[in-house]
């Protein structure tokens, strides 16, 4: 694979012939670079002290801590005997990796080109075939299990470091030679761009600065196999002259993270063969580099550019100094990268201000993860004397030879009543506060790393009483909001940073394939439970919406798709899209389909009106028969009434004439009763006369 040389930049790593020492010439009685060496290590050296000083312990129990390993160091007082480690803090650490890890990586096109910043269309096609060649490079190299591992490591010191390396690689594919047929390998060349996490036990900052670029230096300690080394040397990485003084190392110090319990930590040189290999990045005297570099070959392009840089006595440059077993010069070359820029990130999961070291979940629960683990000991512990029988034993009055054990069957022989000899002794009692308040521990736990445990907040709610949905989202958003922040902070300080480093470095070795450059954005998204927390609320939404506003309930499924991960997701999006966003075609049929229901609307609109018409003929004609019937029953009604007051007046005449014949009856009686009065008195006069 050709390559186009960039300001004599071109060189990744040093080739044979340039790492070539002086022909059949004798091994100097010393290491060549030793002053280099010095310098760097005499650095090296304080700097790691101190951060050993500082933070050897505290990670090495936060790393007990999440493995579950027990070590002398974290009993809690003398007489502790369980060794049990709760997984409270491992799981507040898995969930908030795992929330992170979903809410980076849930996309395929986990970053985005910057469409704002680019006008042209054709540019934009660029940037979008670059993009997905970007994509894909950094998918063969697993660039995401770099990240994840990063994450996951700041999650439990605090802070996460990416190496960036740029190599020469091969196409891992096997393919049949067309002469001999025979199965061989690829042996087509490719540039690719690697990322390693680093461990911080395994990192060495200037204490002096708090971000990468700034600092001095910084150096990067690891152990690699003696093979490799020798690999490396031979294949031209690695200086030649290096050869008589690279041998394993006899380690002396422990110097990993878990110094006692990790069987990986008790590797000895017996066990494997093994160099310490420390790479350092950063400024370093520019004579003692020239000085390095000047007996290599008569010109190099190494050369050329320090020719270009030739400044004053006791100037400093950017360099990559490569040393083995602290006193071994392995690799001395200048910063070979056009942005002079360190190929090494470092982000903080939490941030703590004018501190290089971050604070992460293992740090946040520490506290009452020991007083958990204190909690359960000391409950454990007390199970075991309760649990466990022991006997009071009158040593006098027992038989020779009297064993000490207790098990079902036994015979007990003794000298006396057994009860007066022998006597169960019990120490203690169960309290089953105790493990209640163990629970709490453990909410305390979940307090101060913000992790979310479903199981354990449901069975607190349900305790509680307070078991709703209301609850739930309250318990899921408390959690989302301290992920999100947790997401923000990992995409502006870790993914930002090494996507354009990494396209940095492939603009400039490999310029064929990456010509321009161009403006990027993270398209990071939400954790798992975030999305379940949205996805309520959408649902909730959708509901209270009336069925007029199916628009705007499609747009609100769709966001829900997009937040679920079935299988054939694309093709519900698609189909979602193609309804919201018909093509022109498809608008066409739809104006087309749209006209043909108006249409049928109106001839149904005008058979209902016609039938409405012939509704109301109906229903005039039965109102003008009612009128007809009523007007007729009118007149029958008149008839009716005046009968019936001819009635009623004959009534009253006959009423009047039994009136004044009663009258007439009346005075006809009186009439009599005066003529028989008027017929006495003549009577009587008659008599008087006579007499």
């Amino acid at each position: 694979m050709s390559l186009i040389p960039l300001a004599g930049n071109s060189i990744i790593v040093e080739t044979p012939e340039t790492a070539e020492g002086p022909a059949d010439g004798a091994a100097s009685a010393s290491s060549p670079g030793q002053a280099l060496v010095a310098w760097i290590m005499q650095r090296v050296q304080l700097w790691e002290n101190v951060r050993e000083r500082g933070y050897g312990r505290m990670w090495a129990q936060y790393w007990r801590l999440w493995r579950g390993k027990w070590d002398a160091n974290d009993q809690n007082r003398q007489s502790e005997r369980s060794r049990v480690i709760t997984p409270a803090l491992a799981q507040a650490i898995e969930a908030a990796v795992s929330e992170i890890e979903e809410a980076v990586f849930a996309k395929d096109v986990w970053f985005d080109i910057d469409e704002s910043q680019i006008q042209d269309p054709k540019e934009r096609i660029t940037a979008l075939i670059q993009r997905d060649q970007l994509l894909a490079d950094l998918e063969r190299v697993n660039v995401q299990g770099a990240v994840s591992e990063a994450v996951l490591i700041a999650a439990i010191f605090g802070t996460g470091i990416v190496q960036i390396n740029p190599c020469i690689a091969y196409d891992n594919k096997p393919q049949r030679n067309p002469d001999t047929m025979m199965l061989e390998r690829s042996k087509q060349e490719r540039v690719a761009v690697e990322c390693e996490a680093i461990r911080p036990d395994m990192f060495i900052p200037d204490p002096a600065a708090t971000c990468v670029q700034d600092m001095l230096g910084c150096a990067v300690k690891r152990v690699k196999p003696w093979h490799s080394v020798l690999e490396k040397i031979q294949e031209g990485t690695y200086r030649k002259d290096a050869l008589p003084f690279v041998f394993p190392q006899h380690r002396l110090l422990n110097r990993d993270i878990d110094k006692e319990v990790d069987p990986q930590s008790q590797i000895t040189v017996v066990d494997a063969d093994e160099m310490e290999v420390i790479e350092w990045h950063g400024k370093v005297p520019l004579e003692m580099l020239h000085e390095v570099m000047a007996g290599d070959r008569s010109k190099t392009p190494i050369d050329e550019i320090l020719a270009n840089e030739a400044s004053p006595s006791g100037e400093l440059i950017e360099a990559i100094v490569t040393i083995g077993n602290s006193h071994v010069l392995l690799r001395a070359t200048p910063n070979p990268n056009v942005m002079k820029d360190r190929g090494i990130v470092a982000f903080l999961y939490e941030t703590v201000p004018g501190r290089f070291w971050g604070r992460g979940v293992a740090e946040k629960g520490y506290n009452p993860q020991i007083a958990l683990d204190a909690a359960v000991r000391a409950y454990i512990d007390a199970l075991g004397f309760i649990s466990a029988p022991m006997l009071g034993v009158d040593s006098g009055r027992v038989t020779k030879g009297f064993k000490n054990a207790v098990y079902p069957g036994k015979v007990w022989l003794t000298q006396g009543p057994p009860a007066e000899v022998l006597q169960t002794v019990q120490i203690g009692h169960f309290e089953p506060a105790m493990f209640q308040q163990a629970s709490e521990m453990e909410r305390m736990v979940q307090m101060g790393t913000g992790a979310f445990d479903t199981a354990t907040a449901l069975n607190n709610q349900s305790q509680s009483g307070a078991n709703s949905m209301s609850a739930n989202s309250m318990l899921m958003g408390a959690f989302v909001k301290r992920a999100k922040r947790a997401v923000q902070n990992v995409s502006r300080h870790l993914l930002m940073p090494l996507v354009t480093k990494v396209l940095w470095r492939y603009m400039q070795f490999d310029p064929v394939r990456y010509p321009t450059g161009f403006d990027f954005i993270i398209k990071s998204t939400m954790g798992i439970v975030a999305r379940e927390a949205e996805n309520m609320q959408l649902v909730q939404l959708i509901g209270m919406l009336p069925d007029e506003y199916h628009q705007v309930k499609l747009v609100l499924a769709r966001g829900i798709v997009e937040n679920s991960a079935i299988p054939n997701k694309a093709q519900v999006l698609q189909l979602m899209d193609s309804v919201l966003s018909p093509s022109p075609q498809q608008q066409q049929q739809q104006q087309h389909a749209q006209q043909m229901a108006l249409q049928l609307q109106q001839a149904e609109a005008q058979s209902v009106l016609l039938k409405n018409q012939e509704t109301i003929a109906n229903i005039r004609k039965l109102l003008a028969q009612a009128d007809e019937t009523q007007h007729k029953s009118a007149i029958s009604v008149a008839e009716l009434e005046q009968e019936l007051q001819r009635i009623r007046q004959e009534y009253i005449n006959l009423s009047n004439q039994a009136e004044q014949n009663a009258i007439a009856r009346a005075r006809l009686t009186i009439d009599n009763k005066k003529a028989n009065a008027a017929l006495l008195s003549a009577r009587n006069k008659s008599s008087k006369t006579t007499s």
